[in-house]
């Protein structure tokens, strides 16, 4: 596994996060990093859904305190990251993922996901559950009660028409830009994941989010998560909102995921709580 330094930018006039990229076994992830490369907390892991980009928790990460270390992922084939020589299924997603957040010492971590973002998230507490220490669900798939490709486009449709334009214009820029192609075909990891079967075997402390109007990650689906969690595990529903709650409701995400992070570090007899 190679690291090469990439552009530094600012994302946060109190915070600078640092672009990086990592290949695992010849698979490119890009990772912005912000906060202490020191810090002594559990690390902040953000991992995005299918089709989107480290962009659609860039207001979370930008909003988490500056003394959290912060790793947002673009995982390989989306944004600007090229497309493996072949599809990637969930599982591989979070070998590589755990790999890559050991070779820049980030371990042990909170890992948050959106999306299909979850099925890593639980996957890595799965394959690494002394060092994954919590993990936040946010808007989580798929329901096997609706698990098919026609009713999923249904519910994406469902949600697009309900989000707000600025999350369109971003969600609509990601998929363009990782192309329909690598998204169709890492559509059919997406709906294969067992997630309930896999959650019973996840020992950390879980935390699932959703907007109250997401026709996505309904309430129903959400609550079979949490009573099949394998630790103790909770529901959070942020009132009027939709499916990306990390954009439209950036502030109540940003708290939930704090707390958690300063909850489960409590595990670390020697880490100093972020400020």
């Amino acid at each position: 596994m190679a690291l090469g330094q990439g552009t530094v930018c600012d994302m946060h006039p109190s915070k600078e996060a640092r672009t990086r990229e990592v290949l695992v076994r010849g698979r490119t992830y890009r990772v912005h990093e912000s906060g202490p490369s020191d810090a002594t907390g559990a690390t902040v892991v953000l991992v995005h859904g299918i089709g989107m980009t480290h962009r659609s928790f860039g207001r979370v990460q930008a909003a988490l305190p500056a003394a959290r270390r912060v790793l947002n992922f673009d995982l390989a084939g989306f944004g600007p990251n090229p497309a493996p020589t072949r599809g990637m299924n969930v599982e591989e997603y979070a070998t590589d993922l755990a790999e890559a957040i050991a070779f820049l010492d980030g371990w042990p971590a909170v890992v948050a996901g959106h999306s299909m973002g979850t099925q890593v998230a639980v996957e890595l507490a799965r394959i690494r559950p002394r060092e994954v220490l919590g993990i936040a669900l946010i808007g989580p798939v798929v329901d096997p009660a609706r698990g098919t490709v026609r009713q999923q486009a249904a519910d994406l449709a469902r949600d697009s028409l309900r989000e707000p334009p600025s999350v369109n214009a971003l969600v609509l820029r990601d998929y363009i830009r990782g192309g329909i192609r690598w998204y169709l075909q890492e559509l059919r990891a997406m709906m294969a994941y067992p997630m309930l079967e896999r959650i019973a075997d996840c020992s950390a402390e879980v935390l699932v989010i959703r907007g109250g109007r997401d026709p996505i990650a309904r309430a129903d689906w959400c609550r079979r998560l949490v009573a099949a969690s394998g630790g103790p595990a909770r529901l959070v529903e942020i009132p009027r909102k939709h499916h990306v709650v990390p954009r439209s409701a950036t502030g109540a995400v940003t708290a939930e995921l704090a707390r958690l992070a300063e909850r489960v570090e409590r595990r670390l007899p020697d880490a100093a709580p972020a400020a």
